[in-house]
């Protein structure tokens, strides 16, 4: 299995911007997840797809966030994950325990599960009006894997149908 990187990473960050992001979050983010962030800030997946074995199609991922670094321009710019996490949820698309760090090609998330560490596809295509905004919430959630270690573990390079 080809080892998992981030191509075309943005600049690099120091463990400031880690805390900074741990701070707005008001979560400790995962081991795994803040070194492969201080390695690559954000990028394309060498491996980038994601095959489940509950009856969906495979899922590929675009890209991963950017964590937003010391002389970027615009801190609320969603293509950070600091900007990304504010307007969702103000918006109340997601809970406030997710925090998406990565995206399909559509607009839907991957997001880090803050209250139990696994890794949840998050279609934001799916919200109903005629139910409770948490109930699409719930409804909007799929788990992927059981923690971000697991899910950059199982990325593949292309689905095997």
């Amino acid at each position: 299995m080809q080892e998992f990187v981030l191509m075309q990473p943005e600049k690099e960050i120091e463990r400031s911007s880690i805390a900074g992001l741990e701070e707005l979050v008001g979560f400790k983010l995962p081991v795994s997840f803040v070194q492969l962030y201080l390695k690559s800030n954000g990028g394309i997946p060498s491996r980038s797809w994601v095959v489940t074995e509950d009856g969906y199609e495979p899922m590929q991922i675009s890209d991963f966030k950017t964590i937003f670094f010391e002389g970027a321009e615009n801190a609320s710019d969603t293509g950070f994950i600091e900007g990304c996490y504010k307007l969702m949820c103000e918006q109340h698309v997601i809970p406030y325990t997710l925090l998406p760090f990565a995206t399909d090609d559509g607009g839907n998330f991957f997001c880090l599960d803050m209250l139990n560490g696994c890794v949840v596809f998050y279609a934001v295509d799916t919200f109903r009006e005629d139910v409770s905004m948490a109930a699409n919430q719930i409804a909007a959630q799929r788990m992927v894997a059981k923690s971000f270690d697991q899910f950059i573990a199982e990325l593949e390079e292309e689905p095997k149908y």
